[in-house]
């Protein structure tokens, strides 16, 4: 690895996991504030390579949120910037989501926690 690479993978993992985490509202809500951080505020692709991006990740069957995030996480970080963003845009929300069932399992059931309508 090289010493350029490690601040690309730092700032790939930053973003994505921040936008993984912050980003609520499906995938044009991620999408939007991808664009915006990578071709507006970092300056990492130009607005045609992201909209190329985005019409080809369209193609590919799957969530093409995560799809972009990945590719651009390849861009930016190769192999590991590919693997790096696919752990850390998802993991947020399948955190959240394995609390909300674990909450469920828990207390689901408990007649306490029905409404009384």
């Amino acid at each position: 690895m090289t010493g350029e690479s490690l601040p690309r993978l730092r700032d790939v993992a930053t973003l994505f996991l921040k936008l993984g985490v912050i980003s609520f509202g499906g995938p044009a809500a991620h999408i939007a504030l991808m664009r915006q951080e990578v071709v507006r505020r970092r300056n990492w692709i130009s607005a045609e390579q992201f909209l190329d991006l985005l019409g080809a990740s369209n193609l590919i069957p799957g969530p093409t949120a995560t799809e972009l995030a990945i590719y651009l996480g390849y861009l930016r970080g190769g192999w590991r910037g590919l693997v790096l963003v696919g752990s850390l845009f998802v993991l947020p929300a399948m955190l959240m989501t394995l609390g909300v069932v674990w909450a469920y399992v828990r207390y689901g059931s408990l007649p306490q926690t029905l409404s009384q309508g």
